[in-house]
């Protein structure tokens, strides 16, 4: 839900119809986020002194949600600028406030929009060590070249995923060597940047370094990224449950079989629901199991749509060449459990 309101009667009442509606809520407070975040947001909420900052005519087929113009007296309503601004439907609040949330909750993505849309899946872990860096690698290395799969490392002490690939050499922009600005980026050029492996996965990751670097890595910087890579193809994007991408069509929870982690991943579906976001969990058994996959999927009330035991002789693979483009069929069963319920096939 993006919010584009100045009105301080109306601002809180758009806070509140977002609230409602259990999405993630992006408060824009300048033209520049509103330009990024209006073609993917679900429904836009916005007043008269912020419409005309909404993308133009030419991005009409385009956006993937509804725009709702509103005001806080049926007098103010200024239908010359709601029509400039190409709104959907216009309300009054609070007097309309059940008629906007049901406007929401019937609103659907315009299918030519959504069939051109990319997918973003980010992939999580509800305890260390259950190998959620090497699934993700596994999802973008199985989804194939046709996809132009990108894989982004939002795990700031992970070590760089491009060692997990084994191209820490290669040449590309790192976290903080490339700029996504506030203007129109192409995912292509984004790709162009990135480091790439032999089997075509652009990689985005952090830089290795011995000094107390300053290094910003929040939610903004994350979708700064994720808002130009989602527009096609396939998008990874290997983080903490707390970075998870605005734009996201699904979270993978690696969740081994252990009562912690099972407790664990239980909030983290919770949070990831109160989102509207679809939950893909994946059991990963290692050395020892406390509970089985029902006791799991009783716990986190969600189905297990694919299970990963331990690889032999997998982790010196890695530490010696890389994750082998020829997965272990224990990495691709799973990883193609995932994409196919996701429509990466």
């Amino acid at each position: 839900m993006l919010i584009a309101v100045d009105s301080p009667t109306l601002h809180p009442e758009a806070i509140h119809v977002a609230a409602a509606t259990g999405r993630p809520v992006i408060d824009a407070r300048d033209a520049a986020t509103v330009q990024r975040h209006a073609m993917n947001a679900h429904a836009i909420l916005v007043d008269v002194s912020r419409a005309l900052e909404l993308p133009g005519t030419q991005s009409l087929n385009q956006r993937r949600g509804g725009r709702y113009f509103i005001a806080d007296n049926p007098a103010t309503i200024d239908f010359e600028v709601a029509m400039r601004s190409h709104a959907d439907e216009v309300f009054v609040l609070p007097a309309q406030l059940g008629e906007l949330l049901a406007a929401i909750g019937q609103h659907t993505s315009d299918p030519e929009a959504s069939s051109s849309a990319g997918t973003v899946l980010a992939v999580t872990s509800s305890a260390g060590g259950a190998g959620c860096s090497t699934f993700a690698a596994a999802l973008a290395l199985e989804a194939g070249e046709s996809f132009e799969p990108v894989l982004v490392d939002a795990q700031r002490y992970s070590g760089g995923v491009d060692l997990l690939f084994g191209i820490e050499e290669t040449t590309g922009a790192r976290w903080g060597e490339i700029s996504f600005g506030e203007g129109d980026i192409h995912r292509g050029d984004v790709r162009q940047a990135l480091p790439l492996t032999p089997t075509g996965v652009a990689v985005l990751t952090s830089p290795r370094t011995k000094i107390n670097a300053p290094l910003s890595l929040g939610q903004e910087e994350v979708d700064k990224v994720v808002t130009p890579l989602s527009t096609s193809g396939l998008t990874v994007v290997d983080t903490p449950p707390g970075l998870i991408p605005s734009r996201c069509d699904g979270v993978v929870v690696i969740v081994p079989l252990e009562v912690r982690a099972a407790a664990a991943a239980a909030r983290i579906v919770a949070e990831c629901r109160a989102s509207s976001l679809e939950v893909f969990a994946v059991a990963r058994h290692r050395d020892w199991s406390g509970m089985t996959v029902p006791e799991l999927e009783r716990i986190t009330s969600t189905d297990v749509c694919a299970e990963i035991t331990t690889v032999a002789r997998l982790t010196k693979t890695v530490e010696v060449s890389g994750l082998p483009a020829k997965l272990p069929k224990v990495l691709k069963r799973a990883a193609r459990a995932v994409l196919t319920q996701v429509g990466v096939a």
